[in-house]
């Protein structure tokens, strides 16, 4: 007869087929070596990365059929540029939830490539307004963040969502006005991961390059007590999770650890709370750029504080932070000189292995707004009070929220024989580019055990059948429609979620009764 332990270990224990989602831990974030998650075995791990929207801003469309991770073809020509860069995370700032990633987020999985997501875009309601941070605070904007959370929620590759990028800087009031709504805004989308995510997925914010500023961010958004000794579940419910600064100091050629400002960055982020990275660097006033504030500053001086860095950016846009060129006919990659320069960078680190358990558990930070001030006197602290919570935005997060289907790693899936679009080198030969991955990142598990939260992890694994029955499925085509036709669109579409999740709300009572039900039996066994 089977023991209550083995019983439960049946009924709980969940292996699954996955890069092994990353945790955090004070101010590091940790990479898992091992289906047991064992913290003497678990290491730091730094972001070798680069930011990652081929287009820019302006080639993406809320509406479109197509986003950056919706087109297998093109993805697996730039993640076979991502292995020869020697990279493990990129950072993509605008997507559709609405569509189908499924393919895209396998083939960076496989890879063993993490991703850093945006959850706004650039479009109208689709963002926190800086300007009018109260009037753009509200379920419509909400909803939209909540479902691109649905989306990609499942995929274990993603690192974390920022809540905003350079919100808060030093034009007119913004500074003064913007900060506790972006405490709401985190607050809010951290409790709706908490209620419908099967694991903790961090949320963090993206700083301006703005040396007034950025201390004192930084010292509003990581800060979750009251005292500095315990911490607040309300303070500590609204932080970031970990923080991004965008930062364009050292110039290759003319920059050095003294005169790019790096040593002041290191007096400054001296004790964080929360890990620290730079979500955007690489000055382009030298060309082609040499990168040499990975191996001296970001990767060197700097890596006690901070947890590396994403490279601005991945393809040769406007203007011209790019390391590749992609052909707007052809669709074929070819390497600047900028690609050699920092592939040969990323190949010289030697970062430190530090175990996890060697690491201390404190993440105590006092919420003081005297200090903040005495950094950047019209700071917003609003003496951290935050804006409630509407109604509305709390019965989302309560019920969830409809008209999109979660992404799916694709346990069967094979990598492309060879890559349909050309990859060249920096004289312009064709390379003889093949995707190959470590089997590691495809069959790493986490065991949930008896007596353990199942909250570290448990992803759905589907096959490319149901893939290709996903993938059929779009969001509605509403180009057509004007502005004003949009917004009506998208309160009625709010309003019938909000009606489908009352009718599901008894059904979903019963489901929990069931399971409670399950464990008594369980426990009767005894």
């Amino acid at each position: 007869m089977l023991s209550l332990i083995q019983i439960l270990v049946l009924v709980l224990a969940v292996p699954v087929r996955a890069v092994l989602p990353l945790q955090i831990q004070n101010h590091r974030f940790i990479k898992a070596t091992s289906a047991e998650n064992n913290a003497r075995d678990n290491e730091i791990y730094f972001v070798k990365g680069i930011d990652y929207q081929p287009g820019g801003s302006s080639g993406f469309n809320s509406y479109g059929v197509h986003d950056t991770l919706s087109e297998p073809s093109q993805c697996a020509r730039d993640i076979y540029a991502f292995q020869q860069l020697g990279i493990n995370t990129i950072r993509i700032y605008q997507l559709n939830p609405y569509l189908n990633h499924d393919e895209c987020m396998t083939m960076l999985n496989n890879a063993g490539i993490y991703v850093i997501l945006d959850v706004n875009s650039g479009n109208v309601g689709e963002h926190l307004n800086r300007a009018d941070p109260e009037g753009t605070y509200n379920a419509d904007y909400l909803s939209r963040v909540f479902k691109f959370i649905e989306s990609f929620k499942n995929y274990p590759n993603v690192l974390g969502f920022f809540s905003g990028n350079e919100v808060i800087n030093d034009d007119k009031d913004y500074a003064e006005i913007d900060p506790p709504f972006l405490r709401a805004l985190q607050r809010d989308m951290k409790q709706y991961i908490s209620r419908h995510c099967d694991r903790t997925i961090p949320v963090g914010y993206s700083a301006a390059d703005n040396t007034a500023l950025r201390l004192a961010t930084f010292k509003y958004l990581q800060c979750n007590s009251w005292d500095g000794t315990s911490v607040s579940e309300e303070l500590d419910e609204s932080r970031s999770d970990f923080y991004g600064l965008n930062s364009y100091q050292w110039c290759s050629g003319s920059s050095n650890w003294q005169n790019s400002g790096y040593r002041e960055l290191a007096q400054t982020f001296n004790d964080p709370k929360i890990p620290v990275i730079f979500s955007e660097y690489g000055c382009n006033q030298n060309s082609p750029r040499t990168f040499d504030e990975v191996s001296q500053g970001l990767y060197d001086g700097l890596k006690d504080t901070f947890s590396g860095g994403l490279i601005y950016e991945f393809s040769e846009e406007a203007n011209s932070y790019g390391v590749v060129c992609i052909d707007d006919e052809d669709k074929s990659l070819t390497y600047k000189k900028d690609f050699e320069n920092l592939a040969y960078q990323f190949s010289q680190l030697d970062l430190p292995r530090t175990k996890q358990f060697q690491l201390s558990n404190s993440s105590v930070s006092k919420c003081d707004a005297a200090a903040i001030k005495a950094v950047y006197k019209k700071f917003g602290t609003k003496d951290f009070e935050i804006p409630d919570q509407p109604a509305d935005i709390t019965f989302m997060i309560e019920h969830g929220v409809g008209d999109v289907t979660p992404g799916s790693i694709i346990g069967n899936y094979s990598n492309p024989k060879k890559l349909d679009y050309e990859v060249k080198d920096v004289k312009g030969k064709r390379v003889d580019a093949t995707l190959t991955w470590e089997k590691s990142n495809k069959i790493n598990e986490f065991y949930h055990k008896a007596g353990t939260s199942n909250r570290t992890f448990k992803a759905p694994i589907i096959t490319s059948s149901v893939f290709q029955r996903r993938n059929s499925s779009t969001r509605p085509s509403t180009t057509s429609l004007s502005s004003k036709e949009l917004r009506t669109t998208t309160l009625k579409a709010t309003t019938s979620e909000i009606k489908k999740s009352k009718a599901q709300a008894a059904e979903l009572q019963v489901t929990g009764g069931t399971i409670i039900g399950l464990v008594a039996v369980l426990l009767s066994i005894v």
